[in-house]
Parts: C-alpha cells; structure tokens; sequence
C-alpha cells in the first residue's frame, strides 16, 4: 500500500512537492484534516490535543465489536480457535475471529477460501464521512467531513490500480491495518504484501458471525471509513516523510499503536506484515 505506486502521492502531498494539475484548496484540506485527525500540530491548528485521535480509536473500537462478536457454537467470552494458540497469521492459512474482548482479535485456524465481501446498497460516502466528522469540534466538521469524502475517492484509485475488487469490506479492513501499520513502524507496506492481507482478510472475515448479522448499512459504512482512515495514515506518512517532525512522529506513531492494538487486541510490536500477509509473532 505505497503511496507512490498506486499514484496518490502527487495527489495527497504538499503543493510544492507535486504537479500543480491537483488543486490546491483540496490538497491543503487533505493535510489539515490528516493532522487534526490525528492530532498533530500543523499550520493554523499549531495546538491541536492528542485527544483528537478520539476518531480512530472508536472507529477501531466499533471495527472489533463488530469482528469480535463469537460464531455459532462459541460460548461467550471464548474466543474463535481457543487453544489453538494465537500463531502466524499466513496467508495460506487465514485465521478465525476471536469474541470480543478475549485478546488478539485474530487467531490461527485451517485455511477458508477467500472471496471478495462486497458491501451491498448505494454508497453512503456523505454519511459516513459525516459520522467520522461528528466527533470533532463544530467549527471543523463541513471541512472534515469533506476532506473524508476525497479521501475515499483516492482509495478507489488504489482499488483500481491494485487490481481489487470494488466495496470489498475486508479491503477495507485490511487498508485500516496496513495504513497504522505503515504509520507505525515508518516502513512501506509493499503492494503485493497488500494484496495478499486483502486475500487473507477475505478468508478470516468471510464466515465471521458479526458480519453476517450487521445491516447492509452498517457494513457499508464500516467498510466506507476504515477506507477512509486507512488512506489518511498513508497520507499523514508521506507528509512526515516529505518534511519531518519529530514531535508529530511522535504523535502519529502512538496514534497507528493506539488503532491497530485497539482494533486486534495484541501488542503492536508482534505485528508483522509481510509476503504471508499479516502475521502475529
């Protein structure tokens, strides 16, 4: 999920940094709306509170309430694959979904086939941009809730440019944890790496009970904002990488620790990414 391969860093960087084929009054938003959502200091916003990651945090939060609900057959409070052991997440091999609440979200299992979990219904993008925007302060919710709307559409270019499948929530998924990731560990989360989280999401999540039962609505707009937050990590990233500064690094990072260990329930430090998908070590 690297900015420059899927041609979205001469959309989503500073002016000076790319073409000026891309307006700038959109591009200036992007950055503001990237630092206020993560609460970093940027121009005019020099103060912004760490409490304004609040956003992504509930966001990772609802993500797990939904994938963590238990599978027919598990008694509640056990997780999915209970004494199988938390193990390596491969690609070859996805994992179940443990309850809510119980530890890592994800959990060793034989492998399920992976198919795309398309979203179904007309795209909710103005309300769940907006949802996202109501937890920021009044006088920043129409900027915010625009800034996210653009910010799906740079995802759909990285849909098409990957090859993926259209309104596939466990892309969406997958582009929430590959973007903290990135954001985290300040390393490049390589397409093909991507493609195969993508797959491998498709396989854990294709049976998972709180998918099944959620609305056709509430899986849109699940899959609509972890798009949108998984693309501004990967926005914020490039920005910091472009002009550095160790004290929003610093902010950023706790923030991506702060998404994927609320959302997956494990240390981010026994993450891994690479060409088995996602793996916990």
């Amino acid at each position: 999920m690297h900015p420059h391969s899927c041609s979205l860093t001469q959309d989503l960087t500073p002016p000076r940094h790319r073409p000026a084929r891309t307006p700038k009054a959109a591009a200036a938003t992007l950055v503001l709306v990237a630092a206020t959502l993560l609460g970093l200091p940027s121009a005019g916003n020099a103060a912004a509170p760490a409490a304004q990651a609040t956003p992504t945090l509930s966001l990772a939060e609802q993500m797990r309430a939904m994938l963590g609900k238990p599978a027919a057959g598990n008694a509640p409070g056990t997780p999915a694959g209970a004494g199988k052991g938390a193990g390596p997440l491969a690609g070859g091999s996805a994992g179940t979904v443990a309850a809510q609440g119980t530890g890592p979200l994800f959990t060793a299992a034989p492998a399920v086939a992976a198919a795309p979990l398309l979203v179904e219904g007309p795209a909710q993008l103005r309300q769940s941009a907006t949802e996202l925007a109501q937890r920021f302060p009044a006088a920043q919710r129409g900027a915010m809730s625009k800034a996210f709307e653009e910010s799906f559409a740079f995802w759909q270019k990285l849909e098409t440019q990957l090859g993926l499948a259209s309104n596939d929530l466990a892309a969406g998924v997958a582009a929430f944890i590959a973007g903290n990731y990135a954001a985290f560990t300040q390393q490049q989360v390589a397409d093909e790496h991507f493609k195969t989280l993508v797959r491998q999401m498709q396989g854990l999540l294709g049976q998972n009970a709180g998918i099944q039962q959620a609305s056709p609505a509430q899986r849109r707009a699940m899959y609509e904002q972890l798009a949108m937050v998984g693309t501004f990590m990967v926005v914020y990233r490039e920005q910091l990488r472009l002009k550095p500064n160790p004290a929003e690094e610093v902010h950023f990072r706790n923030t991506a620790r702060a998404n994927l260990e609320t959302a997956l329930g494990v240390g981010v430090e026994r993450l891994q990414i690479g060409a088995q998908g996602l793996e916990i070590r």
